[in-house]
């Protein structure tokens, strides 16, 4: 909701359970905006949230969507095809189907990396596409980076909890050896079963006389844990969790400007207006990122942020949110019982987030720093109303 929207969470007001995102924000969507400015829009794969209005028209020309369940769809000739290769074959369809000349944005949303959690059978839980079946089988997969027990301890204790969802989910993927061994390298076989289906896709460009100027972006929705600190999922505010691959292929930048690493701070919020540009239209007003573009063009830009905002709002899991800056974190989680549960992290002496400096005396002036950039978040970022569900 928030790539396609540009819109925070607490902004749009969605997650699993929540009510939908207003329809207002439909036509500043990217996908209805380019769609209304002569775009053709296509989107396959999970569509992972709803607006109040279901109107797929006004967003996509293109809407063929896909659940994770199963992984493995049966096809009207009885076979079975594997989610990520129906969602490259619409893309494909989608390109062979584009009128010559006509601009498009075109939406892959893979299921993949997600886990099955109806299937906790080890190898399942990741049911990986038949281009990955020979991959990994022989090789031993390096244990969690941070799987000592200590980083387990050192977790605010509503997280140690071992009811909770990360937790729970960690006995279900990562708790033994065997386990750890099967279920990580069947999760390395669903990712990569992404990068064939991309392989085909940019393959269809090509063939099509289109990969010379098409704009690729290859990303993801979260970190996973993997078994770090003792966990598994997502939502927290660690580093594992809160940073996602971000990488664009644009055909069209000079030789020089091509295989860089960009180290400004970027969000999910970013996305809808670098598309928006990229397309040569106004940024709309109401969105909340920064468009991406002149960092991507290798230009200076003045005054980029030196921040980020973040945030997860679950009924499942504790919400918090907080503010990532180049050195430092700060976390609020905000509905705990007994009060707020505050985390800060000096990320240059302290890049594990070992050491929890919210109460260290010496890092007051610090602490005060990030409330106030928090707080000037909050601000500026508007509260979805709060409704009753019917």
């Amino acid at each position: 909701a928030t790539i396609m929207t540009g819109l925070s969470q607490r902004t749009h007001g969605f997650n699993f359970g929540e009510l939908p995102v207003p329809a207002e924000y439909i036509a500043t969507s990217y996908s209805a905006y380019l769609k209304a400015n002569g775009y053709r829009t296509g989107f396959t794969g999970k569509f992972g949230f709803r607006y109040a209005k279901n109107d797929k028209s006004e967003q996509f020309d293109f809407f063929k969507p896909y659940s994770l369940h199963p992984w493995f769809k049966k096809q009207a000739d009885g076979s079975l095809r594997h989610e990520t290769d129906l969602c490259a074959d619409a893309a494909i369809e989608f390109f062979k189907s584009n009128p010559k000349g006509q601009p498009f944005c075109m939406s892959i949303s893979f299921n993949a990396s997600h886990a099955d959690d109806a299937d906790l059978r080890p190898g399942f839980h990741f049911q990986w596409p038949p281009s990955s079946d020979e991959l990994y089988g022989d090789l031993v997969m390096p244990p969690p980076t941070l799987g000592d027990a200590k980083y387990f301890a050192a977790l605010p204790e509503f997280m140690q909890d071992e009811k909770g969802l990360s937790r729970k989910r960690w006995y279900w993927r990562w708790d033994t050896p065997e386990k750890y061994q099967t279920n990580l390298r069947a999760y390395y076989r669903l990712v990569s079963g992404i990068d064939d289906a991309v392989a085909r896709v940019l393959a269809e460009l090509k063939a099509a006389g289109l990969d010379q100027n098409t704009v690729v972006i290859y990303s993801a929705d979260n970190g996973y844990m993997m078994g770090d600190r003792g966990t598994a999922g997502k939502w927290n505010h660690y580093e594992q969790s809160l940073r996602v691959p971000f990488i664009v292929y644009d055909p069209t930048l000079p030789k020089d400007k091509r295989g860089r690493v960009v180290t400004e701070m970027a969000s999910n919020l970013d996305v809808a207006p670098t598309l928006v540009e990229w397309a040569g239209l106004p940024i709309p007003a109401l969105y909340q990122g920064a468009s991406l573009a002149k960092l991507i063009e290798g230009e200076p830009v003045a005054d980029w942020r030196e921040d980020i905002f973040c945030e997860h709002k679950f009924h499942m899991y504790n919400s918090w949110h907080g503010v990532r800056g180049k050195r430092y974190k700060y976390a609020v989680y905000y509905d705990e019982p007994g009060g707020p549960y505050e985390c800060l992290y000096d990320l240059e002496k302290d890049p594990t987030e070992f050491v929890n400096l919210a109460g260290n005396p010496e890092y007051a002036p610090v602490r005060t720093q990030m409330v106030k950039r928090l707080d000037a978040y909050l601000k500026a970022y508007p509260l979805a109303p709060q409704k009753e569900k019917k």
